[in-house]
């Protein structure tokens, strides 16, 4: 019941993006600067001050990194047998490859964010780890698949990553936390308060980014294998590592907000700008995300239950 009960608000929100998105505030311009406010400045300012204020020296912690990111690797593997399914074609198995584990930071983060400064710090740490690695795999991906053009787009994916602000933001934190730094009262809480709109504005840019268009009849099977494999199989592998790896309590919670979480909205604009199957990823992408309103509460209740 306290699963549902964290779940259902972030998902109320998403749905309220997706009310506004297509009733309020149609024009898609007004949506992309939102995401890139959240994506830019808020999020990174979240990551940063929690990463700052967490206890680093908290047990177990790599322990929860290795099996996020064995999760995340299971789920690249298992998804790679998709393009051996009856129809299924190369390029459009590579533009849905990604799907079955990248994750929405934006939901990953909402979902510890009433757990406290150690909770939202490890999920930076676990989204600045992982963000390189799904990113230079999708890119890889797909420039292997698509054109030539493409390929040569997939060359800067290195300079992307270095760049990506929540791995910045993440880094900067880990840092200012090793050195001792400590902000001033007004600094800091001037960047609680954009903290705290963080989650609350990602999750309406995630329910505006959704289009739940429907998958063509041939590719249905496609997007089912990988909506398994990232809503069951990804959590599940991480769950077991964990348990191998003695990951428990509060440090599991988070290890399974970010395992079970459906992809990130953003796979349909990498998929867009390198030529792939766009429509495709679009609307796996909103097919997984509805269908996490279901499974998310599950791995959050084994979870709380010890596992």
């Amino acid at each position: 019941m306290s699963a549902a009960a964290l779940v259902l608000p972030e998902f109320a929100l998403i749905v309220l993006g997706v009310v506004l998105r297509r009733w309020a505030w149609r024009s898609s311009d007004f949506w992309t600067q939102l995401e890139r406010l959240v994506y830019y400045v808020l999020f990174p300012v979240l990551l940063f001050r929690t990463t700052l204020a967490a206890d680093l020296g908290a047990s177990g912690a790599g322990g929860v990194l290795a099996a996020a990111v064995g999760g995340t690797l299971a789920g690249a593997l298992l998804a790679a047998v998709v393009r051996w399914l009856p129809g299924a074609d190369g390029p459009t198995a590579a533009s849905g490859w990604q799907t079955a584990f990248r994750f929405n930071s934006f939901l990953a983060l909402a979902l510890v964010d009433g757990q406290g400064t150690a909770a939202v710090a490890l999920m930076g740490v676990l989204l600045g780890i992982n963000v390189p690695l799904v990113n230079v795999l999708a890119v890889t991906a797909l420039a292997r698949s698509t054109t030539e053009r493409a390929g040569r787009r997939g060359a800067g994916v290195l300079r992307a990553v270095a760049g990506n602000p929540l791995i910045l933001s993440t880094a900067a934190g880990l840092l200012g936390n090793v050195a001792g730094l400590t902000l001033p009262t007004p600094v800091d809480s001037a960047l609680a308060r954009l903290g705290g709109a963080a989650v609350p504005l990602g999750l309406l840019a995630v329910g505006a980014a959704l289009r739940p268009g429907g998958v063509a009849r041939g590719r249905r099977l496609m997007a089912a294998h990988l909506g398994l494999v990232k809503l069951v199989a990804v959590p599940a592998v991480a769950l077991g590592l964990g348990l191998l790896l003695g990951v428990a309590g509060e440090q599991r919670a988070v290890l399974l907000a970010f395992a079970a979480v459906p992809p990130a909205t953003t796979s349909y604009v990498l998929t867009a700008g390198m030529g792939g199957d766009g429509p495709f990823v679009a609307a796996q992408t909103s097919l997984t995300t509805a269908a996490a309103l279901l499974t998310l509460p599950l791995w959050l209740s084994v979870a709380e239950s010890g596992g």
